[in-house]
């Protein structure tokens, strides 16, 4: 069974899918007729400092059938996982350029991986990140920082 993110194509683009089926799922579903929000602020097109942040669809957290993304930013690599609120979630990792996100997103399931870009304009920083997005980041984290942190 995989979830279905709903990344419309204002707000990620797929590089490669060769070999895997159920990727495309993310991109149908419960958002498909959506509009994209409003710019994030101006913040997102300086780049981001290290640390923890939080991206959602809404600018409320925990919203359901809203997408949410939780990375951490390290030397100028993230590691993270995108979710809906009360469902599964898909870890990835990768690097930042200014305002896309370059990502390889881990299937949750079969362990594959699939190339994205994500644009942060498409959504909105929240800055109150709960302990469920941390036990999520740390266990993407603890599944990846070897090869993204410790090469």
């Amino acid at each position: 069974m995989a979830i279905a993110l709903a990344l419309s194509p204002s707000n990620f683009s797929i590089a490669s899918t060769a070999g895997h089926a159920d990727l495309s799922d993310i991109k149908s579903g419960v958002l498909a007729s959506q509009s994209a929000p409003n710019p994030a602020p101006d913040t997102a097109s300086r780049g981001l400092a290290e640390g923890i942040y939080l991206y959602g669809q809404s600018r409320q957290p925990d919203e359901i059938k809203k997408e949410y993304f939780v990375f951490e930013m390290r030397q100028a690599k993230v590691i993270g996982a995108f979710y809906l609120p009360r469902s599964a979630f898909y870890c990835f990792y990768g690097t930042l350029d200014r305002t896309q996100l370059n990502l390889t997103v881990v299937d949750s399931y079969d362990d594959s991986r699939s190339p994205y870009s994500v644009n942060l304009q498409q959504y909105y920083p929240i800055s109150v990140i709960s302990e469920n997005d941390r036990r999520i980041l740390g266990i993407c984290k603890e599944s990846h920082k070897q090869q993204v942190w410790e090469k």
